[in-house]
């Protein structure tokens, strides 16, 4: 079910202040990366078709702002 923007930003929120945690408590990189594409795909899920873009440009920047580099098969 599509969710409005403001729920979409609460969600997008909620997954970038999830990142510090996310890192520490995933030692393994590829642990680190099933939770977080999991919970992207979540929010994805959700994203009206009209919405997409903005919600993947968001995605995109919460990984830049913490210096997160996907693994290749994750780009």
């Amino acid at each position: 079910m599509a969710i409005s923007r403001a729920q979409l930003e609460q969600m997008l929120d909620a997954l970038d202040e999830s990142v510090p945690r996310l890192v520490r408590n995933k030692s393994v990189p590829g642990e680190f990366w099933s939770s977080f594409m999991s919970m992207a795909q979540a929010i994805q899920d959700r994203t009206p078709p009209d919405q997409r873009s903005w919600v993947c440009d968001c995605l995109d920047a919460i990984q830049v702002k913490h210096h997160l580099v996907p693994p290749a098969d994750q780009i």
